[in-house]
């Protein structure tokens, strides 16, 4: 279903039909869309009545002692796509309709939010025999609803020649993929990304078989898979006291095996066919199950909505203007216990590189198109560990290495794929707008948490809590948003009281968007947003008040991913893998760097051979210098008697 938000203003008009009996009031259409009558009776005589027909806006404020503008006018529209790792959320998810109707509706833009199917039922890809991959099939939703966009929005007063898709995490990813999609030409004519992009690894499946599978989602119905029992209980833990005691009969938090799953082997036609009928995914336990075992649903490649998993699907079809960004800090609200810290303590070294090594291993190597083996994570490893925690001023004690740890990620996850996608656009000629969102309230955060325990009963303990925006260490993935489409709110946390800086922040923000949407560019009075180039490389820093800072996005974080630890995991693969993943070439830049490190090692060794030399050499000379003098010659002044 798709969700119009939009508004009629009117004058009151009144329409008399012509007397006689009715049985019912009548509906009808008109221009602006269905009104309905009213039945009055005058004695013997019925008489039907319309009121308060939109004709025109009414003429206050502005439009007072002036001419009403043409209604036929249209509106540019702006498509919001939810995120919620293609697991969770909806169309209205952090969605004030009072606040979306003042910063969007009264200024002349279409706001359009999409619902789309998530989960195992969006995002499960099916391989064919024949080697055909089928999947993405919420993405697809989307591009119908874009399609019945083009078709109908003009009955809305929207401009089907002024689309703009907008989206935050995974939903930016699938802006990411929509705007540059060869089978989405003609529906979108431009794209805002916030805090997400296809080119990162939890977006689009690099290498080997997806989690989301269908034949590994089989396994786990099947029970020949199962969810550890640590999740499960982290899963019954927000469920009341009736669903954890109830009985299963079946694992995974299941009532029942899919009989047509038990009938020895199964195409992947019968399969898709066993699951249309009998799989039941409507069970919200098993999908919580799922989801906390598989992590992400992914797109996947299927060479006609997403020909390409790497950054160069990008650079062969970018071709609208492009408005992206990250949050100051994105993992900034990750909490210890994310990275395994229990308690307040310090730590060892040898614990903090486990942890950074785990994090390559679950979000660095996601991103390649090809595996590597220990070797390559170990050394990758070590220079993260380097760059991120080998300070002569740390400490190892939890906030401190915390802290890094949520830099070192969010690095990965979404500055270091912003930017490859910001360059690919350059590449193309095409207007990209870079932003940071370094904006931090200053009064209190509020998140609340409901969670069952055996001791209440069914009665939910309510977690609150409450932290001073500057204690948070910058903003985090998702504050944005709650300056866009409500005051101060969004699914997990809310900012308490909203104040007047805050909706000074949201004012600017939204302005900017949809200046984006009207204009093609996001800026307004007083600062001028510059387009970003290779000769002149810069981003937006959004904060009160904005500036324009020069450079790469959070430079040099990004290089350190997307040149040095990509180089490092081409050049270092030494192990043999399925003919299907080739190694890919070094490209000319990187080869030109690996020929300097060559040659500065060839120098190096060079010059320890020479050293060695020179030592040698002056050992020789101190040895035939002291066999010179007159201690080391033969005594004649030495008499033996016979």
């Amino acid at each position: 279903m798709l969700n119009l938000i939009f508004l009629l203003l009117s004058l009151s008009l009144i329409i008399f039909v012509n007397s006689q009996n009715f049985e019912k009031s009548r509906s009808v259409w008109v221009e602006q869309g269905l009104v309905r009558g009213k039945i009055y009776k005058f004695g013997i005589e019925q008489v039907q009545i319309f009121r308060g027909v939109p004709y025109a806006e009414p003429p206050i404020g502005d439009l007072r002692f002036k001419n009403s503008e043409d209604e036929s006018q249209l509106h540019p529209i702006i498509v919001w796509i939810h995120g919620g790792s293609f697991l969770a959320g909806s169309a209205d998810t952090g969605i004030d309709m009072e606040v979306v109707a003042r910063n969007f509706v009264f200024k002349g833009v279409t706001l359009i939010t999409v619902n789309y199917r998530l989960g195992p039922l969006g995002f499960m890809s099916i391989k064919h025999s024949d080697g055909r991959v089928e999947g993405n099939f919420g993405i697809y939703d989307i591009k119908l609803a874009l399609e019945w966009i083009q078709r109908n929005i003009k009955q809305f007063n929207g401009d089907p020649s002024k689309v703009t898709i907008m989206g935050e995490s995974a939903g930016a990813a699938a802006v990411s993929v929509l705007a540059a999609s060869p089978i989405m030409k003609g529906l979108i004519h431009q794209a805002i990304a916030m805090s997400g992009s296809s080119t990162a690894g939890w977006a689009i499946n690099r290498h080997g078989q997806p989690h989301w599978e269908m034949s590994n989602i089989v396994q786990y119905l099947r029970c020949e898979k199962y969810i550890s029992e640590e999740d499960i209980a982290q899963i019954l833990n927000r469920e009341p006291l009736i669903e954890r005691t109830k009985k299963r009969e079946v694992c995974n938090l299941q009532d029942s095996i899919p009989e047509c799953l038990t009938n020895g082997e199964l195409t992947a036609e019968k399969t898709v066919e066993c699951f249309r009928k009998e799989v039941n995914f409507s069970s919200p336990l098993f999908r919580r199950a799922l989801a906390v075992e598989l992590g992400v649903s992914k797109m996947v490649v299927d060479n006609e909505l997403i020909t390409d998993s790497g950054p160069s699907f990008i650079q062969n079809n970018a071709r609208i203007p492009f408005f992206t960004g990250v949050a100051r800090r994105e993992w900034a609200h990750k909490k210890p216990e994310f990275y395994q810290f229990i308690r307040f303590e310090n730590f060892t070294r040898g614990l903090c590189e486990e942890s950074v090594r785990k994090i390559i291993e679950n979000a660095f190597l996601a991103r390649l198109p090809y595996k590597v083996g220990n070797a390559t994570i170990e050394l990758i490893s070590n220079a993260t560990f380097l760059r991120y925690l080998e300070d002569i001023h740390i400490n190892y004690e939890m906030p401190e290495v915390v802290k890094k740890l949520q830099n070192l990620e969010a690095d990965i996850e979404f500055v270091s794929p912003c930017q490859k996608e910001i360059e690919a656009y350059v590449l193309n000629g095409v207007d990209v707008f870079v932003y940071s969102f370094d904006y931090m309230p200053r009064g209190p955060l509020i998140e609340e948490e409901h969670w069952h325990y055996t001791l209440f009963g069914d009665t939910p303990v309510t977690v609150k809590r409450i932290a001073q925006g500057n204690t948070r260490h910058g903003p985090f993935h998702g504050l944005d948003h709650a300056f866009i489409f409500t005051e101060g709110y969004s699914s997990n946390f809310k900012i308490e009281p909203f104040s007047k800086r805050d909706k000074l922040m949201s004012k600017m923000f939204t302005k900017m968007i949809i200046n984006f949407a009207k204009k093609g560019n996001p800026s307004i009075e007083h600062f001028q947003w510059e387009v970003y180039t290779n000769s002149s490389a810069g981003y937006a820093s959004l904060d009160l008040p904005p500036r324009m800072i020069a450079g790469a996005l959070h430079f040099p974080a990004a290089d350190f991913w997307n040149k040095e630890a990509e180089m490092l995991s081409r050049y270092t693969v030494v192990e043999h893998f399925d003919s299907e993943e080739t190694l890919t070439e070094l490209s000319a830049e990187e080869r030109i760097q690996l020929n300097a490190y060559r040659r500065a090692w060839y120098a190096l060794w060079v010059l320890i051979i020479a050293i060695g030399i020179l030592i040698w050499l002056c050992v020789i000379c101190i040895v035939c210098q002291k066999g010179g003098r007159v201690i080391a010659k033969p005594y004649d002044n030495i008499v033996i008697n016979r």
